[in-house]
């Protein structure tokens, strides 16, 4: 792909190439590149052109839902899509298959056969999460197969929670697939019903870095079989150009009676438990001289409709910030930034429900900076995107 400096960027941010990733030096990640043809006609450099518009827009698209990886295009053969995720190709899906129904049956064919037969064999109250998710998510599919929910030939409506729970895994597995690979040791782990509260949280912080274009490093697979493993956070994320690296942990707040764990849920009271304890942990997993960020899961009932400041976790944080408990005054703060995340649908199970809650606590004054130019830009967007899973095959109009 030929490049004008006063071309638009590849990358899709809007800007001339001149004003953004030629300043770095490099072609934008995540974009693929074209193979300049030698001798062609005047007709074929149209066609490139409007191809390379088409791309431009759409990875535009892609961007403002926090995806900066370039997801292929299905194409249609003999009646049948033909999909692909990272080098694997699925070729015999349905011919007017979804980009939504296409990730959800990836991530049933990567739990796997033998999972899901042993999940039919259990009493419905024994049953895993993800296993109900999929049985209310075709019962809520049935549900909206109106005429009014008709658009374009296909149907669409609001999820539930069910249903965005499953579509926001399946969307995040595929992520990984994708751009990265998803570890066999995250897979069992997914599959068990003791733990799954944890590892989902995880699989969707390292589809986030996935999908902002960095390349991950598993620690708990890296340190698989060894003795005497090493304290250890969740994983490490590599920027592709300037090979900068970020230590990542994630801590999710487990609640009594949710997701797998024993007990019965108290709105009131958990509402007020703060996750301190939770955040001093996450510090004992940071590595001196490198960026490090903590995400900590809320996992609290949504609050559709209200100002962040109406949110009742937002206003516990917001206490513990003033009365500094992540950092000490005057000191350099330990971590580049906490993000805390409530991105919890389980909770709205048949109700319609939103795309969830986040709330970004940077510091002013970290120990090590973040160096990478666009990775501020790029992580606010997978915050904002998280839980919009857009159609891939969308048509584009240029």
């Amino acid at each position: 792909m030929k490049i004008g400096r006063n071309d638009p960027c590849p990358c899709g941010s809007g800007k001339k190439y001149k004003k953004c990733h030629l300043l770095t030096g490099g072609f934008p990640y995540g974009v693929p590149k074209v193979t300049k043809i030698e001798h062609t006609t005047p007709e074929i450099e149209r066609m490139m052109r409007e191809v390379e518009t088409e791309q431009v827009e759409r990875r535009k698209r892609l961007r403002q839902v926090g995806i900066f990886i370039d997801f292929v295009q299905p194409i249609h053969f003999k009646g049948k899509k033909v999909w692909a995720l990272g080098s694997r190709v699925y070729p015999y899906q349905k011919e007017g298959e979804t980009f939504h129904e296409f990730i959800i049956y990836v991530l049933k064919m990567t739990l796997g056969k033998e999972w899901w037969e042993s999940q039919l064999k259990l009493p419905e109250n024994e049953q895993h999460f993800v296993f109900k998710c999929f049985t209310k998510h075709y019962e809520w599919k049935e549900k909206n197969q109106r005429p009014e929910n008709l658009y374009r030939g296909m149907w669409r409506a609001i999820p539930d929670g069910y249903s965005r729970a499953l579509i926001a895994l399946a969307f995040d597995v595929c992520s990984l697939l994708h751009a990265v690979h998803l570890p066999e040791i995250f897979l069992n782990k997914l599959r068990a019903y003791d733990g799954y509260q944890s590892v989902r949280y995880e699989i969707a912080v390292a589809a986030m870095f996935a999908r902002m274009g960095y390349k991950i490093k598993f620690l708990d697979e890296e340190y698989a079989g060894k003795k005497n493993q090493p304290k250890h956070s969740e994983f490490v994320a590599t920027h592709p150009e300037t090979k900068e690296e970020i230590i990542v942990e994630v801590k999710s707040k487990e609640r009594e009676g949710v997701l797998h764990i024993g007990g019965e849920f108290n709105q009131e009271r958990e509402f007020r438990s703060n996750v301190l304890k939770l955040y001093r942990n996450a510090l004992k997993q940071r590595v001196q001289g490198k960026p490090f960020i903590v995400f900590i899961d809320m996992n609290l009932p949504l609050s559709p409709g209200a100002r962040p400041e109406e949110v009742p976790w937002v206003g516990t944080i917001t206490k513990m910030r003033d009365a500094a408990q992540f950092a000490t005054k005057g000191k350099q703060s330990p971590s580049n930034a906490i993000v805390f995340t409530n991105y919890s649908y389980h909770y709205g199970t048949d109700e319609e429900t939103d795309t969830g809650e986040w709330l970004l606590e940077k510091a002013g004054n970290p120990e090590t900076l973040i160096k990478s130019i666009g990775f501020g830009e790029r992580f606010i967007a997978v915050l904002q995107g998280y839980g919009k899973v857009p159609n891939i095959d969308m048509e584009i109009e240029t």
